[in-house]
């Protein structure tokens, strides 16, 4: 989630709630939090992040808050229904408090295909030109392909801007398609295409 380098304290929370911004003026259209129901954990305790047996970072706690849901869902979602599967989640499945603090990395989650860190695809990039960036949890399909390649063609698109394609590297919805298969389609489309604005990363 770069820029960020942990989970958003208040402030920062509220920032993007309400304007897409952090308080540093870059742009992140979804909070990203950390809930919890704990009432034990206090700001300056470290915590241990796993992925099942093997730790991979510790936060250490900034801030502890009670967020306002209802407001959060309405800015993020636009609608505060629970047929919103976003809605559903924030009102259903997080806990009371959100806690906010950096994260400092001990190992690198594991994976079923390769994942690059945000450095790493940045440094990918042309630093001159536009780029277009699209995510999917879904396996790319041509309205998929169309739809990034004619971005391309936007009036607020510079001349010579280019795509990313980014596959979602991280857990789905439990019924989605497997991650490595979604990864191959970009693997195939790369070759098939050989498209020089596209870039999979």
């Amino acid at each position: 989630f770069s820029p960020l380098e942990g989970f958003l304290n208040e402030e920062d929370y509220n920032s993007v709630v309400e304007k897409l911004r952090l308080t540093s003026g870059e742009l992140l259209g979804i909070p990203v939090v950390l809930d919890t129901n704990d009432e034990s954990i206090k700001p300056g305790m470290k915590l241990k992040m796993m992925q099942g047996d093997k730790p991979i970072a510790v936060m250490t706690v900034e801030s502890k808050f009670v967020p306002d849901k209802v407001k959060e869902c309405k800015e993020v979602y636009g609608v505060t229904t629970l047929e919103h599967p976003g809605v559903l989640m924030v009102s259903t499945e997080r806990g009371k408090y959100y806690l906010g603090g950096k994260i400092q990395g001990v190992g690198k989650p594991d994976r079923v295909f390769p994942c690059k860190t945000p450095a790493e695809v940045r440094a990918t990039l042309p630093v001159d030109t536009d780029v277009v960036a699209f995510q999917c949890r879904n396996p790319v399909h041509r309205a998929h392909y169309e739809l990034f390649t004619r971005a391309l063609d936007a009036e607020n698109v510079a001349e010579g801007g280019v795509v990313l394609v980014h596959p979602t590297c991280g857990p789905t919805q439990a019924d989605d398609i497997p991650g490595a298969v979604r990864y191959k389609t970009y693997e195939v489309l790369k070759e098939e295409k050989h498209d020089p604005r596209i870039f999979w990363e």
